[in-house]
């Protein structure tokens, strides 16, 4: 995820407690009537005084207040809960940074989207806990991105490397699934040094989604001397650390401690604190809520975060080509996909300077590429394809998206690269 940045509607998890109807509920009730008494009383005995004015004021405040965290915390009693991740699937991880519990069983939540959830032994998402031998008797192919190649609040077997996997299991082809999200080209590296280097997994071709804000994310994760990944907090904006982690304490307050727990107030300060991370976000130093323009929009971008932009993107070619330089080592062919967000289609730009920045890339790493582009970016109206495609308010596809990127990489001539046992693969060539 990176995060993630999911917060879709006005409340947030719901968690606060419900003590306020507990033992005293009676006599908070009680005392809010009297209070409203007081608050009538003052308004038709004294209207003209200035003083039992301010007083009924204040008194009408106070009582609006506990209504509405009444109502919310009546809500909350008996609103239906959604399902809990349990045994908790993500796991942090010393290597790179976090990943998914090996042979675990659970429900991956994305605001409203939830969907069952499993991992081999591998700690890889799959159709099922199960084992999976190093050494395979069928070619493999393994994927490995972020959110969009997880998945996980989707079904597996509606997910595009779902979808993949079952389209190639008639050809004797097993498909492997890294993909988590808030991965980058570092966190993929280290765990593909890791799969396939450590534990001599046996892979005859590694598919790697590269999303857009990969190169926001490289910012925020980098390697160690001892070879780990770790987190960056700020990422280019780590210089200004301390003011804004006091700036991001008082938002964890207000959403912890208001937003949950009140209705309308809640609502109003919800939104007041999200415009100000809209506005915040367009010089990049928030890390959640709003993503900065510089970065969910970086192939169109132009504005004063130009240099960001090409730093990102430096940064992320670098991290790409020792990616590279490891598999060639290993003997193991290399695709890239790149796809658009929602921006890049309204923008409706080809080619897009993301398709040929990495085509290039691919030609002088000798990776197979594939853009996605065309399949959302292409004559149907921007809007319709959003609609059609990604979740509503989103950047991510909706299960339509996901059948429609498997068919594309599926397709027999300008699709992945296919192993075949006994044979060597075809020489990669750029897709368009």
């Amino acid at each position: 995820m990176v995060a993630s940045p999911y917060s879709l509607g006005v409340f947030a998890d719901g968690s606060a407690s419900f003590g306020w109807w507990h033992g005293g509920g009676a006599i908070h009730l009680h005392t809010l009537l009297i209070l409203f008494g007081q608050y009538l009383r003052l308004l038709i005995v004294s209207p003209s005084n200035r003083a039992h004015k301010g007083l009924a004021i204040f008194l009408g405040v106070v009582v609006a207040l506990g209504l509405d965290f009444g109502v919310r915390q009546i809500y909350l009693k008996i609103r239906k809960k959604p399902p809990a991740d349990k045994p908790g699937l993500r796991i942090p991880d010393p290597l790179f940074h976090h990943g998914i519990k090996p042979s675990s069983q659970g429900v991956d939540i994305f605001g409203p989207y939830s969907a069952p959830y499993f991992s081999n032994s591998l700690g890889l998402r799959d159709a099922e806990i199960r084992n999976v031998p190093l050494v395979g008797e069928i070619p493999r192919i393994l994927f490995i991105g972020d959110s969009f190649t997880e998945a996980g609040p989707i079904p597996w077997e509606k997910t595009f490397v779902g979808r993949v996997a079952n389209g190639l299991k008639p050809k004797g082809i097993e498909v492997l699934n890294a993909g988590v999200a808030s991965y980058c080209p570092t966190t993929e590296r280290v765990k593909l040094r890791y799969l396939l280097g450590t534990q001599g997994l046996k892979v005859d071709r590694v598919v790697l989604c590269l999303d857009i804000s990969d190169l926001k994310d490289q910012f925020y994760y980098e390697e160690g001397a001892d070879g780990k990944v770790q987190q960056v907090a700020y990422g280019p904006f780590r210089g200004k650390a301390k003011k804004l982690q006091r700036a991001d304490a008082i938002c964890d307050w207000l959403e912890t401690r208001v937003e949950k727990n009140f209705v309308i107030l809640g609502a109003i300060v919800r939104n007041v604190r999200l415009q100000w991370r809209r506005h915040a976000s367009s010089t990049g130093v928030t890390e959640y809520d709003a993503i900065p323009e510089w970065a969910y929009n970086w192939p169109d971008y132009r504005g004063p975060y130009e240099g960001l932009v090409e730093k990102g993107l430096a940064r992320t070619k670098s991290e790409m080509t020792l990616l590279a330089q490891e598999l060639k080592k290993l003997g193991v062919p290399f695709t890239l996909v790149v796809y658009p967000w929602p921006q890049q289609v309204k923008a409706g730009t080809r080619p897009s300077r993301c398709e040929t920045e990495w085509s290039r890339w691919a030609q002088e790493n000798n990776a197979q590429f594939i853009s996605l582009f065309p399949v959302f970016v292409n004559q149907e109206p921007a809007e319709q394809v959003i609609q059609k495609y990604y979740w509503k308010n989103d950047a991510h596809w909706n299960e339509e998206g996901h059948r429609l990127v498997a068919e594309a990489l599926m397709r027999p001539e300008a699709g992945i690269l296919l192993p075949k046992k006994g044979a060597v693969e075809s020489k990669p060539q750029a897709g368009k």
